[in-house]
């Protein structure tokens, strides 16, 4: 008997099997069978979540969630079930569109899929006395197999206010590209690509808006400034997220006081200020940020931000369990930085600045 290539079946029908698969776990399994159906499931198609990547609680070593499709929750996963059950311990150093950064027991640095378990490697970082910190991917490995590159930050082992390498590789690179960090110094907070280009917050309060210029690997500093949105500069959550054709920062302060209770003692309190802001361009089409202006909404789109990795938006009409013109962020605790659980901040509700408990998402299990 003939053995049938799967690879050659009309896309249309292809599409229509995507369509029907129940599971996320089915539909990313899919999209890695190759090429021809990964384009058959087409860019629009539901796909699994992407992840976050977290601090864990229990030993401080990172941990990994993404939010769940039909329930408003959040799912850990273990960190060891990144690469299946018999893959060696790994630690993961960040997670950018579904793919996590992971640096195994081996020394070896790689992204990999944790759900159909697919492995890109990538080079070592020249210094050893540096690991990674956060990765920033521009496109899908597998979609864009020769088009796509990784940005990442990189930070001294252990030295808990050392300021970070910014660094760049695309595929078949054998080392990391550093950044010039004469004139910008060396502390990033978040990336984004926009229009072809990356864009990364720079400076000590997180104050200035850049354009990472790959060709000559400088940093173009924008006169835009960022100083007005942060209100507590010790703790603070603050990104670049691409959204339904804009780019949008997002900043969380975060504050605990002291407020009254039925009972004798006091109780201490959190306070979350979620502030959104839209980057104006130079022109039709320009790359230099000139200005920003405030956001009152994001329309279908919600805004997810995590202590690290990289900051999405997802449309709720593709996500029924995600409120549009919602932020969603972390609780965590200012001097450990654990994450206890997910709180979500509607854009839309005038009073979301008072002091009052906001809506807490638990996590499925531990």
């Amino acid at each position: 008997m003939r053995e049938r290539d799967w690879a050659s079946l009309e896309r249309g029908l292809l599409h229509d099997v995507f369509t029907r698969l129940p599971v996320d776990a089915d539909a990313a399994s899919f999209r890695h069978v190759c090429r021809g159906w990964r384009a058959a499931a087409g860019p629009g198609a539901p796909v699994a979540g992407p992840w976050f990547a977290l601090r864990s609680a229990a030993d401080g070593r990172r941990a990994f969630v993404r939010p769940a499709r039909r329930r408003r929750r959040v799912r850990p996963v273990r960190l060891d079930a990144a690469g299946g059950e018999k893959a060696a311990p790994a630690c993961v150093r960040g997670a950018s569109r579904g793919w996590l950064a992971v640096d195994d027991d081996g020394g070896r640095l790689l992204l990999r899929d944790p759900v159909s378990h697919a492995e890109v490697p990538l080079p070592a970082f020249g210094d050893p006395d540096y690991q990674l910190t956060d990765i920033f991917l521009s496109d899908d490995p597998l979609v864009a197999a020769s088009r796509w590159t990784a940005f990442a930050f990189f930070k001294v082992n252990d030295v808990t206010y050392a300021g970070h390498v910014l660094a760049f590789c695309r595929p078949g690179d054998g080392e990391w590209a550093r950044f010039d960090q004469q004139d910008t110094g060396p502390f990033y907070w978040g990336l984004e690509f926009f229009r072809g280009r990356a864009y990364v917050l720079i400076g000590v309060y997180r104050d200035k808006l850049a354009i990472c210029d790959v060709d000559t690997r400088r940093l173009i500093v924008s006169p835009v400034s960022l100083q007005h949105l942060i209100q507590w500069e010790w703790d603070i959550q603050e990104c670049l997220v691409a959204c339904g054709g804009d780019l949008l920062v997002v900043v969380v302060s975060h504050h605990e006081h002291t407020r009254s209770s039925c009972c004798v003692r006091r109780r201490r309190a959190r306070r979350f200020v979620v502030r959104v802001v839209k980057v104006e361009f130079a022109g039709e089409g320009g790359a230099m940020p000139v200005a920003v202006s405030n956001v009152a909404h994001t329309r279908d789109y919600a805004l997810f931000v995590a202590p690290h990795g990289h900051a999405f938006a997802l449309p709720a009409s593709g996500f029924p369990a995600v409120r549009r013109s919602c932020v969603y962020h972390f609780a965590t605790k200012i001097t450990t930085r654990n994450v206890s659980g997910m709180v979500f901040t509607d854009l839309m509700d005038r009073n979301r600045h008072h002091h009052k408990p906001l809506p807490k998402l638990p996590f499925a299990g531990q």
